[in-house]
This record gives structure tokens, sequence and C-alpha cells, in this order.
């Protein structure tokens, strides 16, 4: 049971600074601590309320995410790998060399099985809006050899650096192409208010590329398919990029390189997780086909943030990251729960690509 008064130690150990500095606070007037006797004792909702206050204008998450992350940490023992991608998680992110990990790369796809593409897209002009775009490499490359009549390029994504990236690969991969970029979460809901923009923008219909095998780092690839399936008109089309299933592929090894680990410490890092209170470790989950990072906990960890007490003990994990992969059958079940008509699929031993469209309810004439 937590209690409702503090020692100064305590209220120390709640904010992680030295009991020296709480007594300098409170003897100045600048700490909530009152004097009983000899003793100094402290509110712990006043130091909640302290802690609030200091709280910087230019902090790393918004107040939403702040509570998302607080509520996955204590609730699941989960930290959303798309907090990873904020700040310099997005440098870190691009410095890892992406093909490497899991195998063959999409690009390559694309190259292989261009003249199905080609067929497809003859003609046709879109919008290219690139959702959980990276540094904008994959979609560069396929408008290079696929959409050259991309009437635009636009950028989404949950991070500003990340869309920075975006822009710069595309100023200098396609530099009279137009360029706009938004931060939000297709995790949260649908974009429809993105896609909506882009068509009365641009007069032309949206091409929707969500590659990178982004929605198998997902929890519930279902539901942000229906995200995009709501934000989509029926002359849309969606291209996305999964993991493929491959037994004699399991590149452990890569998952656990030293670039991907420096990675995944950028967001406990910023909520006061050191390094020497326990190792991230990527391991393969045979059972449900998945990598999945592990931050586990060598010894007892306790620290206030956003004005919660988050506490773990030792030997507890924290799960920063899945990397799920699909079969053939997960793939074709998995789009038409969601309501999508598959128009392309290929793929290689480790990667498949998926083109489609939103299957109206009503058969077209």
């Amino acid at each position: 049971m937590e209690r409702p008064i503090l020692t100064i130690k305590q209220a120390a150990k709640l904010l992680q600074v030295d009991p020296n500095t709480i007594y300098r606070w409170a003897r100045a007037g600048k700490f909530p601590a009152s004097k009983i006797g000899k003793e100094w004792r402290v509110l712990r909702s006043d130091v909640i309320k302290f802690l609030e206050s200091k709280k910087k204008k230019n902090q790393f998450l918004t107040e939403a995410q702040e509570a998302e992350l607080i509520t996955a940490l204590v609730g699941r023992r989960e930290i959303p790998i798309k907090f990873e991608y904020l700040g310099e998680g997005a440098d870190r992110y691009v410095s890892i060399y992406a093909p490497a990990v899991g195998g063959g790369s999409e690009t390559e796809i694309i190259f292989d099985k261009k003249e199905h593409f080609l067929r497809y897209f003859e003609r046709k002009k879109f919008n290219l809006l690139d959702v959980g775009c990276g540094d904008g490499k994959k979609a560069a490359f396929f408008i290079s050899h696929i959409t050259r009549r991309a009437s635009a390029y636009s950028a989404l994504d949950i991070s500003a650096r990340m869309l920075d990236i975006a822009e710069q690969t595309i100023e200098i991969s396609h530099p009279n192409l137009a360029f706009e970029k938004f931060i939000d979460d297709f995790e949260f809901g649908n974009i429809a208010h993105t896609t909506y923009y882009l068509h009365r923008r641009y007069q032309h219909n949206n091409l929707i590329t969500f590659l990178g095998n982004t929605i198998g780092n997902t929890l519930d690839p279902h539901r942000v398919l229906i995200n995009l399936r709501d934000s989509m008109g029926d002359e849309d089309l969606l291209l996305v990029g999964l993991a493929f299933h491959n037994p004699k592929n399991i590149p452990l090894v890569e998952y656990n390189q030293r670039s991907v680990i420096e990675w995944l410490w950028t967001i406990p890092e910023k909520i006061g997780i050191k390094r020497s209170d326990g190792n991230i470790e990527g391991i393969y989950n045979k059972t449900k086909r998945q990598f999945e990072h592990q931050l586990h906990f060598g010894k007892n960890w306790e620290r206030m943030y956003g004005g919660s007490l988050i506490r773990f003990t030792k030997d507890q994990k924290v799960r920063l990251a899945i990397s799920r992969r699909f079969t053939k059958d997960d793939i074709f079940q998995l789009f038409a729960r969601a309501g999508f008509k598959i128009e392309i699929f290929v793929h290689d031993k480790d990667n498949a690509l998926v083109l489609c469209r939103p299957h109206a309810w009503e058969k077209r004439i």
C-alpha cells in the first residue's frame, strides 16, 4: 500500500534525486515539505504535483503519448514500439542497415516483379501517401521504378524527425515532386482527414504505401488495416509489405546486433531505466512466429514518471518490440477480414508485397 505521507528520503527515492537536494530545496522553500519537530514530511500527492510542475514544455512525449506509455507499462509490461522512432530514436533507426534485418528486401521484390506492377499502374496517376515512412527510401524506389506518374509524395508518421529524414530522401531522389508531411498515429484511428485532403488538393486517387513490415510490428494488424481501409475511397489502393514466414531463415543474430539494441534503449532511458538496471535481448517465439525484444530487469526498479509510480521487480520483463512473420494463409485471411480485395500478391522466401483495394459491400457495375 502506498503511503500518503513520506520522509525526505522516500520522496527523494521517488524523484530519483539525492536526499540532500530535497533538504536544500525544502529549506529554501522550493519544495512542498513541512517540518514537524525535527523531521521533514511531505505528502505523496504534493510530490506528484511538484513533478508535474517541473515538466519541460518540450518534453519528449505528449501528454496523450505519456498516458499511453504508462498504461502499456503498468497494464501489460510493454513499451509500444512506435515511440522508439521519436527524436534521436529516428536517427538510431536509420543507422540500422534494414535489409540485413530479416533477410531480403521489399525493393528487391519490386524490382524482380515490376512487370506485375507496371501493367497494373499503366496510365494511372496517384497521390502517394507513405504511412510509417521510415527514411522514405523504399517509397522513393517504388516511385522511380513503378509510379513515375505520381502527382505528389506525402509522408505520415508519428515522428517529426522521421518525417524530416524522409523529406530529405525525396528532395534528393525526386526534387520536382510535390511533398507534404503529416504527424499522425495510424494505430490510434483512421487518417481520413489526410487522405480526403490529398484527394481534394491534387484531384487524384491515393496510393497508400505501408512498407517495412510495419504492420508486423504492431500489436493488432487487423485493427491497423481497418484504420487504413476506413481512410480510403473505393478507387484508392494500398501497398503493404510483410515479412514472410521462412522456417529456414531465423536471423536472430541480426536482431541482436548492437545498432538494434542501441535503438531500443531510446525510450527506456527516457523514462529513467539505466543500462545497469537490466539488459535487452532479442528472441524468437516459434509458437507465434515472431521475433521479440525484451528488457530483462536484473534488479528491482521503481521511479515516478508522469505522476505515476512505475515499479518492476528483479527478473520481470518488458516487451519492447515484435516482428511478426506471416504465412500465405495468414495474409489472405488478414486482408479478407479487414475488408480488402487483393489485386497483386508477390513474394520471395522472406518478404511479401500485397497490393489491394477496399472491398465494397455492393458489387461494382
